[in-house]
């Protein structure tokens, strides 16, 4: 039994979900509800296995609180009214709300690890009220163990041709189309979340940001939050069964992560490679499927676990990934370690010639070539291209452009 995974404590679970869209689509089929709750539930069955299977440690539920927090609106709008149903009495409507809020914020105090799961617009959401609940005092990494589970967040922004999209802009609400404010690195919004970032990430909050293949609604730059490091954030990518090939793309995009999570530079490949892996409005929602998955909600116990224990619940034998050992390396146990932001302005067009000098740049990168493991991985990706011949116009045209790279190396 790992002494870690054995001191988790009171656990209190905070489940906040991310913005219902389409209107129009549920003036026909109703209003999505219960997400929140479903977060809330995956994190505490996952944490459970887990635990039991890895450690044969149990956890009763009674020693597990859930705060599945509910509300529309713009993000700090949002970020008020969900922050009112665990600690504001005085937006009670009765005395028996106010001492369930008063209820409520004394568990969250109490707790020992605080899990906070989110999904889509609730990423910016949920960074601010950690930031509040620390200024509050409720959530203190001093005495907490606190994680942040990401799901296709909205870190940079939706997919820019959504914009023009004519749902977005003459169906859905002024909250849809904040969210493309965040695209631009001088805007408030985007501002006042990368604020919240940096401040719970310097106190050691964990965070992991997990993207979706074929997401129809965030570029996998934006849900991997492509423009922050800091050794306390690990990414990943979930790729459903039905698009799951283990071929170049999928191992380029994967390689690229592994990168990131290692502290290397990708010199914005992520950034590049987002557009090939977009779904589409009427085919492919991988925006709603990474919820879904109990592995993602794992991922987030493996981090918090790991990453805050110089006896890490990972042994050799577990699915943790080799980059977050090398991360392990870097202090990502320790809180106190500033941000690193490196602004992009999504709203600009990217020009697709890079993506061979970039791939050229990799390749001769000191980092990678001096890492025997690295270098093999890259070894096997010009194997994997030989091989590679995709069916989509975007995968076409990437191939195409990355042939003078293969050709000279």
């Amino acid at each position: 039994m790992d002494s870690s995974a054995s001191r988790l404590g009171k656990i209190a679970i905070i489940g906040v979900h991310g913005w219902f869209p389409m209107r129009m689509l549920q003036m026909l089929a109703g209003e999505p509800t219960g997400k929140s709750e479903k977060f809330c539930l995956m994190m505490r069955d996952a944490l459970k296995a887990y635990l039991e299977e890895s450690h044969k440690v149990t956890i009763e539920d009674s020693d597990i609180s859930l705060f599945p927090l509910i509300g529309e609106g713009r993000i700090e709008d949002r970020v008020e009214l969900l922050l009112a149903q665990i600690l504001d009495a005085e937006a009670a409507e009765s005395s028996l709300r106010e001492q369930q809020a008063a209820k409520a914020a004394a568990v969250l105090r109490d707790a020992d690890t605080v899990f906070v799961v989110t999904h889509s617009q609730g990423t910016p959401v949920s960074a601010m009220i950690i930031e509040r609940l620390m200024e509050m005092g409720l959530v203190d990494t001093d005495r907490q163990r606190v994680a942040m589970l990401a799901m296709a967040g909205i870190s940079h922004g939706p997919l820019a041709h959504l914009k023009d999209n004519v749902v977005v802009k003459y169906i859905e609400s002024g909250t849809a189309r904040e969210l493309f404010e965040l695209m631009d690195p001088s805007s408030y919004q985007s501002q006042r979340y990368v604020a919240a970032l940096s401040t719970i990430l310097h106190r050691g909050v964990r965070l992991v940001c997990v993207g979706s293949w074929v997401d129809e609604a965030v570029p996998l730059y934006s849900a991997i939050l492509q423009g922050v490091s800091h050794p306390n954030v690990y990414r990943a990518v979930y790729i459903d069964a039905p698009h799951y090939s283990d071929d170049f793309l999928t191992g380029l995009i994967v390689f690229a992560v592994r990168l990131r999570n290692m502290g290397i530079y990708d010199h914005d490949l992520l950034i590049h490679l987002s557009e090939v892996v977009a779904g589409s409005l009427w085919g492919h929602w991988g925006h709603s499927t990474v919820y879904g998955e109990p592995a993602v909600y794992k991922l987030a116990v493996k981090w918090l676990l790991y990453s805050t224990s110089a006896t890490s619940c990972a042994s050799a034998s577990e699915s943790v990934p080799a980059d977050a050992r090398h991360a392990r390396g870097n202090g990502a146990s320790g809180p106190q370690i500033h941000m690193s932001y490196r602004p992009f302005n999504a709203t600009e067009p990217l020009n697709p010639f890079y993506i061979p000098w970039i791939m050229r740049t990799l390749w001769d990168e000191p980092e990678i070539q001096n890492n025997r493991g690295l270098r093999n991985e890259l070894r096997r990706l010009v194997a994997l291209f030989d091989k590679w011949a995709p069916e989509t116009k975007p995968g076409k045209e990437l191939r195409y452009r990355l042939e003078p790279v293969r050709a000279a190396l």
